[in-house]
């Protein structure tokens, strides 16, 4: 092992750097464009001059050119990896183990043409096909908050004003409607106070729990706070993944889950995190974070007791999900406790375990994120989210190329997702695009997405089209129950 400052860490053998190579055409609009891009990188911009850095915690970037293009592809990885996650996580969502294997025998999916169809069922009849689900949609939206001040803000009250429009009218830039919104972000970000102090909505809805909710919806969309936090202290970056999980999601468990997720891909881009052990340092600091997090609250609030505002953190608990050596073990399924945040957090962690251990007894393998990402959805629960959180770790791991083409050349918006991700490279300090990037000039970067807010009867409008597209759905489903018999239809529902 060669060290080297700043923290980044080479392997001399080859095996543990990842490919280069593209995959073979799979859609021609996405792979057009990252020719066109890279082309143009190519040409015009210098990684060897390109020292944009804005912080010594940056000054990595500059050892090598290789070292720019790595962190580039890592980055496009860490958010591809989300959306894809998430995108195939859509086709298992809310389904048992035993359903996962009935409505897909083959364990096997692709987006691209033919694209696997989604199971028909009540559930996925609300989605497109190939498209993310409001996982990637929120997390997108810190990403387009951050474009938009072109990198010179990162604040948690516009996230706040962002999810608000979003529960109304969805994702505008790319006439998204605001489907799938968990329980915990509709209930706090509808409340009345939300705009005025959206941490304090939050932690009265967490009171109100009897502090016991902990679901992972601030954990899904947390991923890209690890990318612009790349030129960021540990110290700081945990306290800016506390401060965007807690305007929606109080829980410690939920805020411990965030800050571990957000270090972990910082530490993967950077080339800090390599094995496991770097694993299970941070995940002590993150660990030691919440402890002291939780004591600074406390006295904050002037509580005459801890338990007046925070139960004891269960240490216990948390290590044992993200020290989890099976799938299995999670549970993941559980009807009554699908939507946990240390169910997906731990699937997470446990995959990028896998994936390196993999890499070190094997290399890098061309279809390792496909077959972990595969493995988790076929568990079922909340799909979803569980592959939304484990997909930044390992894209960010595996970088862009290495992503499967059968899934990256088919995605919905994968184009758009691509520009995105070099935006916010750039805006990040990674690389000098070939044109300077303008935040404030992309259309799509403001909350509204550069259209205007849909009037209520267009709303109205949007939903009777939604209403009529589902119906017609779940009437092919009901035309189709006749095929079904024995066992395979009980399972399926039918």
């Amino acid at each position: 092992m060669l060290e080297i400052r700043a923290g980044i860490r080479f392997t001399r053998s080859r095996k543990h750097l990842p490919s280069t190579a593209t995959h073979p055409p799979a859609s021609v609009p996405l792979r057009s464009y990252i020719q066109h891009q890279e082309g143009s990188q190519n040409k015009q911009a210098d990684f060897n001059s390109c020292k944009m850095n804005r912080s010594t915690e940056l000054e990595f970037l500059d050892l090598h050119p290789f070292v720019r293009q790595t962190a580039l592809d890592r980055v496009r990885g860490t958010i591809f990896g989300g959306a894809l996650g998430d995108a195939i996580g859509l086709y298992t969502e809310f389904l048992s183990r035993d359903l996962c294997l009935a409505a897909y025998p083959e364990g096997k999916f692709q987006l691209v043409e033919p694209a696997t169809e989604l199971h028909n069922d009540g559930h996925r009849n609300k989605f497109v096909q190939t498209g993310w689900t409001d996982d990637t949609d929120h997390a997108l939206l810190i990403m387009l908050s951050y474009l938009h001040s072109n990198g010179q803000s990162l604040d948690p009250s516009d996230l706040a004003h962002r999810l608000q429009f979003w529960c109304e009218q969805g994702l505008r830039c790319l006439d998204r409607p605001p489907l799938g919104l968990g329980r915990t972000v509709g209930r706090v970000v509808c409340d009345p106070s939300f705009r005025e102090d959206a941490a304090a909505t939050a932690h009265r809805h967490w009171k109100n729990s009897n502090y016991t909710a902990a679901p992972n919806g601030s954990l899904m969309r947390t991923y890209p706070l690890g990318v612009i936090c790349l030129g960021k202290k540990l110290d700081e970056t945990f306290q800016i993944a506390t401060d965007f999980s807690r305007i929606t999601h109080a829980d410690p468990r939920c805020i411990v889950s965030c800050c571990l997720a957000t270090v972990l891909i910082r530490g993967i881009v950077r080339s800090d995190v390599q094995n496991e052990k770097d694993i299970d340092a941070l995940i002590e600091s993150s660990l030691s974070w919440i402890q002291g997090y939780i004591i600074k609250q406390t006295h904050t609030q002037d509580a005459e007791e801890p338990s007046d505002n925070y139960p004891p953190f269960d240490s216990d608990e948390f290590y044992r999900h993200v020290r989890a050596e099976t799938l299995e073990e999670l549970q993941l399924d559980d009807a009554l406790k699908m939507g946990y945040v240390y169910k997906s957090l731990g699937a997470g962690i446990l995959l990028l375990r896998l994936a390196l251990r993999r890499i070190d007894s094997q290399g890098f393998l061309e279809n390792l994120f496909e077959e972990l990402i595969t493995s988790l959805v076929m568990q079922g629960g909340d799909a979803d989210t569980n592959a939304s959180v484990a997909g930044p770790l390992l894209g960010a791991l595996f970088g862009f190329n290495m992503l499967p083409g059968k899934w990256k050349y088919g995605m919905m918006h994968a184009g758009w997702l691509f520009q995105k991700c070099n935006s916010l490279a750039s805006v990040s300090g990674i690389y000098l695009p070939p044109s300077p990037y303008n935040g404030q000039a992309d259309s799509d970067t403001g909350v509204e997405g550069g259209k205007p807010p849909l009037t209520k009867e267009e709303l109205y409008q949007r939903e009777r089209e939604f209403v009529e597209q589902y119906f017609n759905k779940s009437q092919k489903r009901a035309n189709e129950n006749k095929t079904y018999t024995g066992w395979v239809g009980k399972l399926l529902g039918k």
